[in-house]
């Protein structure tokens, strides 16, 4: 009987410690946390949420906060080698992924990279210019810009208030709202530095005049500009440029000769420049140009990326036994124990009962005998006094009786 009962409780404990080795692995809807570091293949380390490897590799920057990288497999957050890498790790694995440019940030495209001129202006010391200026009479912006400056959704139709004119909300499509200037002819509006006035307004434009006075200063890009002269068409001005100007190419230097200044860059290899929307490195300088890379920085690279995982929430999408592993193996090993109790209550507690029940009569059968013995004992005894009752009757009959003497009587005593 015990050997089966111990059968079942090794069953139990082979299941739990079933589900307890088979360990949690990464798959697509999973969100997971994992720290890393980034390599090149000559062992640079480009990237890394760890701040003593980011130290250690002098790219810390004061700015970020080194944490584990938060990620949901599948999302398109990270590359896809990334992704497809950390899979099937389990929680706690650290493993070194090898991940091809193309599965990275892809090749290089050589039309990404081109010349650019190291000067970008020339400033004349002494400037003429139009009084009359242009305006688009439409103009985009970004939906959130619009909600963030007037706080409500755009909706087509809607009136709002631009710089010194009102402005109306012509069309509004995905993250983008068209806004068309509504100002009237003759209107003037002044801002920090000009008053300007509007003159006519045509289909695509809307014509201003500058209106400034003579001393006047006008802020610039590039530094700052006098008023010296207004006629009814044309304005005099005395431009002062900076010695360093923050361009959105780099630091630009102003260089100055007999009647202008030259505005040009000076360029480092490693320098990165702001094109539009793209960001540049510089990755030669010339004399009168530099080349720019619009790749990313990291394209046509092989990158090995050190991972190890921290925690792993598992998604709607995971399968089913994998999500409930525990759950399944932790029945089953309830169902073992207990199937163990019914067992135990059930049967080896019957087989006890009759032990139990086998044991009284046996107490009972030798206290008969023991009686029996005793009341047999009793009789034997009875019987052997009787026994030597009647032999001693028999003795007595056997022997022959004395006569006995007679007594005198009282006429022979006196004689």
């Amino acid at each position: 009987m015990r050997k089966y009962i111990f059968g079942l409780i090794l069953i139990g404990l082979l299941l739990l410690s079933a589900g307890c080795a088979i360990e949690k692995k990464v798959e697509k809807g999973d969100t997971i946390k994992v720290d890393y570091v980034g390599k090149l293949q000559d062992g640079t380390v480009f990237d890394t949420s760890v701040l003593e490897e980011a130290k250690n590799a002098g790219i810390y920057n004061e700015s970020r906060i080194y944490e584990p990288l938060t990620l949901r497999i599948g999302d398109g957050s990270t590359i896809p080698g990334f992704e497809n890498g950390i899979l099937g790790m389990k929680e706690g694995e650290t493993k070194t992924i090898s991940i091809p440019p193309e599965q990275a940030y892809g090749p290089k495209d050589p039309n990404l990279i081109g010349n650019l001129p190291k000067k970008i202006d020339e400033i004349l010391k002494i400037e003429e210019q139009s009084r009359f200026d242009e305006i688009p009479r439409t103009f985009k912006a970004t939906t959130s810009a619009f909600v963030t400056r007037y706080g409500t959704q755009p909706v087509v139709g809607m009136v709002i208030d631009l710089v010194g004119w009102p402005g109306q909300v012509i069309q509004v499509s995905g993250t983008e709202v068209v806004i068309e200037n509504k100002p009237e002819i003759g209107e003037s509006v002044t801002n920090e530095v000009i008053t300007y006035t509007v003159t006519d307004i045509t289909t695509d434009n809307i014509i201003v005049r500058l209106d400034p006075q003579i001393g006047d200063v006008w802020t610039t890009y590039f530094g700052e500009s006098t008023v010296l002269e207004v006629t009814d068409k044309t304005i005099k001005l005395e431009n002062r440029p900076k010695k360093q100007i923050e361009t959105p190419y780099g630091i630009a230097y102003s260089i100055e000769s007999k009647d202008s200044y030259t505005i040009k860059l000076d360029p480092k290899v490693g320098d990165t420049i702001v094109l539009g929307d793209q960001i540049g490195l510089v990755t030669q300088v010339n004399s009168d140009d530099y080349v720019v890379d619009l790749n990313d920085r990291l394209a046509g690279e092989t990158l090995y990326f050190t991972v190890t995982t921290i925690i792993i929430e598992k998604g709607k999408e995971t399968g089913f036994f994998e999500k409930y592993r525990l759950f399944i193996f932790g029945s089953l090993l309830i169902v073992v124990f207990a199937a163990a109790y019914v067992f135990m209550t059930k049967f080896y507690s019957k087989e006890e009962k009759e032990k139990k029940k086998e044991k009284p009569k046996a107490k009972k059968t030798k206290a008969v005998k023991e009686e029996m013995n005793g009341e047999l004992k009793e009789l034997a005894s009875t019987v052997e006094e009787v026994q030597k009752g009647l032999d001693t009757k028999k003795e007595a009959k056997a022997k022959p009786k004395k006569p006995k003497a007679k007594k005198m009587t009282s006429k022979k005593k006196k004689e």
